[in-house]
């Protein structure tokens, strides 16, 4: 029964995703928030963990009427009609005379849904109710706007590092909310974290192993989490990918590809021509899903202040921990080799780039040197070995070493990865 709450409110207590979230972290609970909301991220990131924990809320702290809370899952649900009817049995069920909540979870493949919602809302369906709405594919949740629906969108993303390390290992009291183009402000700022050198070097390498989400994260110091995690995550991965009526195998030929060329510069055609796919445009369209499901993400190049999207780009897993489930995956095994630690680490600075600022690329100096990221007038140059600034080829920004000190020479800075992550960390939930 997918609402145990209509015959006993504290059914929700006996939800596995709620009991698991109670043992785990009671500071991971979430209020409700009186608003309709539109909740976006990869699979396994807590969406559902999300909204159970909401309706635990309703249920134990806002006394909300039992029968006016529907939950009710869309993963085998393949068209908006039977949602509809779901609906109609809420209906009939629920107090009409008071404020009713409803919850969709993983709408995004159902058929029409936007259509749907859309009529729910003209039609004043909505004007009693809130509506939670959760998917895993960004393709036509995030870009349906519903013009003038009062309607928020959520993109919970996996754990960033500063979250990573202030939830399993300690809080830094410093305030990190500073501009990375002024360098020396910066290092300023990194100073005064670097006491803490050797605990956040820990818990990096800890984090290429967990990634982001929250149940690897919680089991890592017992076991390599991916031992027991790994079907979960793949599977519902390649769940995604079938719905959107793609092959399994270009889609693995894409990703085995990707790892072997690990932050290289890669093109379609260059995949095209290594893989059975044959086609250049298949190959994009499979690299456009990937992203739309936030399993990767694209940087492209900027050449004299313009984006090249013909040219080679730079395509990264989200995630560490994805990227060890899509290795496993398509080369049957996730522990790191020698030197593959750097790549994985390169992909996580400039992901924890991207969630922050946007408006991220990579650059080729006129001498053919090339830095991994530009933000606006700043290069940043990650570089897991120790190396001095004069190793990044760009007259402003900063070189990220393994462990080197923060050290200063003009508008360049070197400063440890594990730092620079910590102090340029957003929200994980946008």
């Amino acid at each position: 029964m997918q609402n145990p709450w209509w015959r006993d409110r504290t059914g929700i207590l006996r939800d596995n995703k709620v009991k698991k979230a109670l043992e785990l972290n009671p500071r991971h609970i979430y209020e409700y928030k009186d608003e309709n909301i539109i909740l976006l991220g990869p699979r396994q990131v807590g969406k559902t963990t999300y909204i159970k924990l909401v309706i635990m809320d309703l249920l134990l702290n806002k006394n909300v009427n039992p029968r006016n809370i529907l939950y009710l899952t869309c993963d085998f649900i393949d068209d908006k009609e039977e949602i509809k009817t779901a609906l109609s049995f809420f209906d009939a069920q629920s107090d009409q005379k008071s404020m009713r909540f409803i919850f969709l979870d993983e709408i995004s493949f159902v058929k029409d849904w936007n259509i749907l919602i859309l009529g729910l809302f003209n039609s004043g369906y909505l004007n009693d109710k809130r509506i939670y709405l959760t998917g895993s594919s960004s393709i036509s949740l995030l870009k349906e706007t519903f013009p003038g629906r009062n309607i928020a969108k959520v993109i919970f993303l996996p754990m960033q590092f500063k979250e990573y390390f202030d939830l399993f290992f300690k809080k830094i009291d410093v305030d990190t909310d500073i501009d990375i183009r002024k360098v020396g402000d910066f290092y300023k700022l990194s100073l005064k974290v670097s006491p803490y050198i050797e605990e956040l070097n820990h818990a990096l390498e800890q984090y290429l192993i967990t990634g982001g989400f929250l149940w690897p994260s919680y089991e890592v110091r017992d076991s390599d989490p991916l031992d027991r995690l790994y079907e979960i995550y793949k599977d519902a991965i390649i769940g995604d990918i079938s719905k959107l009526d793609k092959r399994q195998l270009y889609f693995k030929e894409i990703v085995e590809q990707m790892i072997s060329s690990y932050t290289s510069r890669l093109s379609a055609n260059s995949i095209a021509q290594n893989t059975s796919i044959g086609s250049n445009k298949t190959v994009e369209a499979y690299i456009e899903i990937m992203q739309d499901l936030f399993i990767a993400r694209i940087f492209y190049k900027k050449l004299n202040g313009k984006v090249m999207y013909r040219s080679n780009k730079k395509i990264y897993f989200t995630d560490p921990f994805i990227y060890r489930v899509l290795k496993k995956y398509t080369k049957g095994e996730s522990e790191y080799r020698e030197g593959e630690q750097a790549k994985v680490i390169e992909g996580v600075v400039g992901n924890h780039l991207f969630n922050k600022f946007h408006e991220i690329y990579y650059v080729e100096t006129k001498k053919g040197k090339e830095v991994d990221f530009l933000y606006n007038d700043t290069g940043i140059e990650v570089k897991y070995g120790n190396k001095k600034v004069n190793n990044l080829y760009f007259p402003k920004g900063y070189l990220l070493t393994r462990d080197t000190l923060p050290y200063l020479d003009g508008d360049r800075a070197a400063i440890p990865l594990s730092i620079f992550l910590y102090l340029i960390s957003s929200e994980s939930h946008l």
